[in-house]
């Protein structure tokens, strides 16, 4: 490969060469007219989101079906502590939700109906209920054993004993005339036949005469009939009997328990017909069952297949969502959004080897406890769950929160009893889902129902202007958090070094980062090391530290591509010129922490008819991206070069001591570059690096990470040792996203270092070779001498080689 050292290349390139004011913009010191944040206004205003926070505004203010909000916005803008406090501050002036709790369905039981009361009524009705059943079980024994109800008992009994009794008598008789003696002991009834009145056994028996036994026989079976028709008659006195018992019992306790019941219903006039309803069918149902209430044997089953325990049990209240401590509207956030989490879910206890439920078993969800209030989800979260989205779409589309039994702490495990489905909860919510915005569009086209749902887009943006007015304010809400963490203050030149990093993240001078998770973690450090020096306040110094102590710890990988290049590893070049190659620049992003390494490109050019080659694509190493760079090479130089006749050439291009895929369009340009070289024969600048994109007109375009990429050229550059000719040249138009560090700013004042901006490839040529690129004349020639008229002399030879071979590439195999 052509190569040649030069100290003295023409002055071309110090026009495109960027001052240092250029390479960064610090903050007006009249922008912080103060010494700390303490000296500001305490705040609580959302910083750079007026669109977002509009928009969410008017969507809490809608009440109408579907109104629920989608806040879309990339991780640590701080949507969910904003949100979370925004809504607090809303839900404080409205008023206070109602309690919900489930009670006992006493025409359904295995549908548990929900009652709303009043803010902290619903604790108070469970105790009253309880104390209802104590007091029940001392009174209805104490009335039905008092002497006024004892007179009743027993002229009853008396009663149904001397029917029982005519019974016995008319069987007696029935026996006499049938001669059969009746006898009664442990075993039961033994009943005897006669003769002549004396009991005969079966040895007599088989002695009589066949006239007689069949006598005896027939009395026996007439008496069998008697007997089996007196037994039905003594089953229906018993039931008949009871009836009576029961209805005197009931007429009895009726007062006392209407009067129980009624008080408790006094207490609760104000909590709607439904709890009304409700007193009114405990009354009858207690009347229908009071014998549950009495002691010991006295006790009985209720009318259903319940226990006693169970049968007490149904009177029971369960207060699934209790608002006695809150003063507003209720506002959840759910970080575990499972369906039943959500929902509500049943409970189990262990009953005869399996499991059981009631109504008391029924836990709420965050739809329960956020109903006339907001509930807040991550959307990651939510869709990090099996069913949990379903599950929230259904709530919300029917406006209603229904508790399936087969989901739960129970879920896939056998049960016994108690298959319960509890009647629906009424909901009114107001949802806000967090996710990122490419979530939004995705549900938006893929799920039918979002789109109904999910009616509000809040987008918060990840940049603000660099104004004056939003760096006070950016001031405010750090020096609160300040406040509030127990942090010290933050200095102004601890602000100004804060806002250039905030600029350097979005990179882009007139802008602010709204992410704040990342630059408060940075404050947090810088507050350590301030501390660790006994500061009064956090310094611009000490967040200088914390950033020099962030890039050490994630500096590993940049160590070892430089200790590669030191020792020769990877061969670079940062000094002199060679034709055909140079430096082009790769971005690593590692998990958010980015550097850039130089990588050397070389390109050869000979006679053949492929055209050109990019070795990388040949070999699946590249990406689409990068591909595309590629072929906008051919459209360039066919559009410069080609108009008249063919190309006529064998190119290869690569990336040298690559081994991973390549992709991205950022060093396009740099190729480009090669290849002109190659093609001119002039050689190129080793020690300027290059980045930027090209497109098919010659203009070079802007890319991303300029900071890093400049930063990882300097360090190589300064470990080899400064000579003021190396630097890095990038597009103009990323000019404006430049703010390197103090370090860069200093070397580029002293004359060490260089950063240059082009726009067109022509004035990038000329930078990097010292030569003048050319332009073309009317008549379509090249400026005498220039890089462009040496390419297209270059490509006339290569022509002329493949005519002397009789070949002619045809202008589509050159595309």
């Amino acid at each position: 490969m052509a190569e040649r050292e030069r100290d003295d290349y023409p002055n071309m390139s110090k026009k495109h060469r960027l001052s240092p004011k250029q390479l960064t913009r610090r903050i007006p010191a009249a922008w912080i007219p103060w010494t700390t944040t303490d000296a500001l206004a305490h705040t609580t205003t959302v910083v750079g989101q007026e669109r977002a926070m509009r928009a969410v505004d008017v969507g809490l203010r809608i009440a109408a079906r579907g109104f629920n909000i989608f806040v879309a916005g990339e991780p640590g803008s701080g949507k969910t502590s904003i949100l979370k406090r925004l809504l607090d501050e809303r839900a404080a002036e409205e008023r206070v939700s109602k309690d919900l709790v489930y009670v006992t369905n006493f025409r359904h039981k295995d549908r548990p109906q929900p009652l709303f009361l009043p803010a902290g009524k619903g604790w108070a009705l469970a105790k009253d209920m309880r104390g209802l059943v104590e007091e029940l079980k001392s009174m209805i024994p104490r009335v039905l054993s008092e002497g006024a109800f004892g007179v009743t008992r027993a002229r009853i009994i008396s009663e149904f004993r001397a029917e029982v009794d005519a019974l016995d008598v008319q069987t007696k008789e029935v026996a006499a005339r049938l001669h059969v003696r009746i006898e009664e002991d442990e075993e039961g009834v033994q009943v005897t036949p006669l003769l002549k009145g004396e009991p005969i056994d079966a040895e007599i028996f088989r002695g009589l005469s066949t006239r007689k036994r069949n006598l005896i026989q027939k009395n026996m079976l007439a008496f069998q009939e008697h007997m089996d028709k007196a037994a039905h008659s003594k089953r229906q006195l018993e039931r008949h009997h009871n009836r009576r018992l029961q209805a005197a019992e009931v007429q009895a306790i009726k007062p006392v328990v209407e009067g129980l019941v009624g008080e408790v219903a006094s207490w609760y006039q104000d909590a709607g017909e439904a709890v009304a309803r409700y007193l009114a069918d405990v009354t009858k149902h207690i009347l229908a069952n009071h014998r549950c209430f009495l002691e010991g044997e006295d006790a009985e089953e209720g009318d259903g297949e319940e226990s006693v325990s169970e049968t007490l049990g149904l009177y029971q209240v369960n207060v699934l969502v209790d608002r006695s401590d809150e003063e507003g509207a209720p506002v959840v956030l759910e970080r575990v959004p499972t369906p039943a989490n959500l929902c509500g879910c049943f409970e189990y206890r262990s009953a005869q080897g399996g499991l059981s439920t009631d109504h008391t078993l029924i836990r709420g969800g965050a739809l329960h406890q956020a109903n006339g209030g907001y509930l807040l989800l991550q959307l990651s979260d939510l869709l990090s769950q099996e069913g949990a989205w379903e599950s929230l779409k259904g709530a919300l589309r029917h406006r209603e929160v229904r508790i399936d039994s087969s989901v739960g702490p129970a879920e896939g495990r056998p049960r016994i009893a108690g298959a319960m489905k509890p009647q629906t909860v009424p909901l009114d919510v107001k949802v806000v889902l967090i996710g990122p915005p490419e979530y939004y569009y995705l549900l938006k086209m893929e799920d039918e129902g979002f789109s109904r749902l999910f009616k509000v887009k809040a987008e918060f943006e990840a940049s603000m202007p660099r104004t004056r007015e939003n760096v006070t304010r950016m001031a405010e809400f750090l020096g609160r958090v300040c406040r509030e963490e127990g942090m010290l203050p933050l200095h102004r030149t601890g602000l100004a070094r804060l806002v250039e990093h905030s600029s350097r993240v979005v990179e882009h001078k007139e802008r602010l980062s709204t992410r704040w998770a990342p630059l408060l973690d940075i404050m947090a450090e810088a507050n350590f090391f301030a501390r660790k020096l006994r500061a009064r306040a956090i310094r611009g110094k000490d967040v200088d530290h914390a950033l020099a102590e962030i890039e050490h710890r994630h500096g590993a990988p940049a160590d070892e591509v430089g200790r590669q290049i030191r020792e020769g590893t990877v061969l670079l070049r940062t000094r002199g010129a060679v034709v055909g190659q140079i430096n082009g620049i790769a971005l690593y992003d590692l998990a958010g922490h980015a550097f850039g390494i130089p990588v050397r490109i070389t390109a050869r050019i000979y006679a053949g008819r492929r055209g050109v080659v990019n070795i990388d694509r040949e070999v699946e190493l590249s990406g689409a991206i990068h591909d595309k760079g590629a072929l906008i090479l051919v459209g360039y130089l066919g559009g410069c070069f080609a108009q008249e006749q063919t190309l006529g050439l064998n190119a290869s291009i690569t990336f040298e001591q690559s081994y991973d895929e390549i992709d991205g369009d950022s060093a396009s340009s740099a190729e480009l570059y090669a290849m002109l070289s190659a093609l001119s024969g002039v050689p190129i600048r080793q020690g300027i690096a290059v980045t930027g994109s090209v497109n098919q007109l010659g203009e070079v375009q802007p890319i991303g990470g300029v900071n890093e990429k400049i930063e990882g050229i300097f360090r190589v550059c300064k470990s080899r040792g400064l000579t003021g000719d190396q630097g890095v040249m990038i597009p103009h138009s990323n000019v404006k996203n430049l703010m390197l560090s103090a370090e860069v700013v200093a070397a580029v004042r002293r004359g060490d270092f260089n950063v240059y901006a082009v726009r067109p490839i022509s004035e990038g040529i000329e930078v990097l070779t010292g030569s003048v690129a050319g332009r073309r004349s009317k008549a379509g020639a090249w400026t005498d001498g220039s890089v462009n008229a040496r390419v297209q002399e270059r490509l006339r030879k290569l022509r002329d080689a493949l005519r002397d071979d009789g070949v002619l590439v045809r202008p589509e195999q050159d595309l």
